[in-house]
């Protein structure tokens, strides 16, 4: 046991009763005008869920279903609603958005964003800017009961799949590991990364009735500060710093290992950290100790970084994509069944 054990045995007791809460009525569950298809996991963050959203949201765009993603902005500096994306291409500020819900409105222009604590707000909001969306992607919702789903996946990390196995604030889980009862499918991630049994196993006991599927990190290019594709074998490691402000910057690293790209220095930071000056100055000085001329960063910290840094900056594109086929029709499948 450590001294953190009992703020996280507090933690616990404080989930179950609120979720105890909503099961029972004491806290209204409110419906959206369109099916409500959530991606979300039981740990605090690094599990790929922002690479996943991205691959699924496009899957639906080409089967002509148009979504939106209902997020709530992590790390912005705005409390207040914002339109990210207005599904035309127009996307606002990374400050007032935060930096995941800028990579995905400009990975998915067509796709419609809204960052909101409030979801049922922002589902209403969305359906009034754009009245053709099909259905609502609500990112990181697996705890987010308040508003009623059609669908939830769950994301699993191969590489940590029980998140160290205890609740905030002594491990990562935000819910314990029986709250996967609740999922209807669950997908095993970063499998190039880990062997997928145990995540797997712990799929298998706790989720029993839910199909399991897999999915691999897959580069999309690296592309440097006007958007251009740059070849891994043009970024010689000991001329880069790889910076991260990552939940798991381990993942990022292996990402560049399998590039074969090694770098001069790596920098890292806490998840969704905004960049003060000193940050800046700290990845320069990196650079500078190490003879490194440019930086190589995610996209996630490029819309941070880029126009900030006296270095060139490159981010690599990834997104995170189920390996079986079937997985969107039986998706779609499930999303379309009257509720029971």
């Amino acid at each position: 046991m450590t001294l953190l054990a009992p703020l996280a045995a507090l933690y616990g007791i404080a989930v179950s009763a609120r979720l105890g809460a909503y099961r029972r009525g004491l806290f209204r569950v409110r419906h959206a005008g369109r099916p409500v298809l959530s991606v979300g996991n039981l740990a605090a963050g690094g599990t790929g869920k922002t690479p996943f959203v991205r691959w699924l949201a496009g899957e639906l765009l080409s089967r002509g279903l148009r979504p939106s993603v209902l997020t709530r902005g992590y790390g912005r500096a705005s409390r207040r609603a914002v339109v990210v994306s207005d599904g035309a291409g127009a996307v606002a500020s990374v400050r007032d958005s935060g930096d995941e819900a800028v990579v995905l409105a400009r990975a998915l222009p067509r796709v419609p964003i809204v960052a909101d604590a409030d979801r049922v707000a922002a589902a209403r909001r969305v359906e009034m800017l754009v009245p053709d969306v099909g259905v609502h992607l609500l990112d990181d919702g697996f705890s987010h009961v308040g508003l009623a789903r059609d669908l939830d996946i769950v994301l699993l990390d191969a590489t940590a799949p029980d998140a160290g196995g205890t609740l905030l604030p002594e491990g990562s889980l935000r819910e314990p590991l029986a709250s996967l009862a609740r999922a209807d499918l669950v997908v095993v991630t970063k499998c190039e990364q880990a062997d997928p049994a145990p995540a797997r196993a712990l799929a298998e006991r706790w989720a029993p009735g839910a199909p399991v599927y897999h999915a691999v990190t897959r580069v999309l290019g690296i592309r440097d500060d006007s958007g251009e594709d740059v070849r891994a074998e043009d970024l010689p490691g000991e001329t880069i710093v790889a910076v991260a402000a990552l939940a798991r910057p381990d993942a990022f690293l292996a990402t560049l290992a399998s590039l074969g790209i090694a770098p001069a220095g790596v920098v890292t930071f806490r998840d969704h950290d905004p960049y003060a000056p000193f940050a800046l100055g700290r990845i320069e000085r990196t650079a500078e100790e190490s003879g490194a001329t440019a930086v190589v960063t995610t996209e996630k910290d490029a819309v941070k970084l880029e126009g900030r840094l006296r270095l060139p900056l490159f981010r690599v594109a990834v997104e995170m994509a189920v390996t079986e086929p079937g997985f969107i029709a039986d998706a779609l499948a499930r999303l379309a069944r009257p509720p029971s």
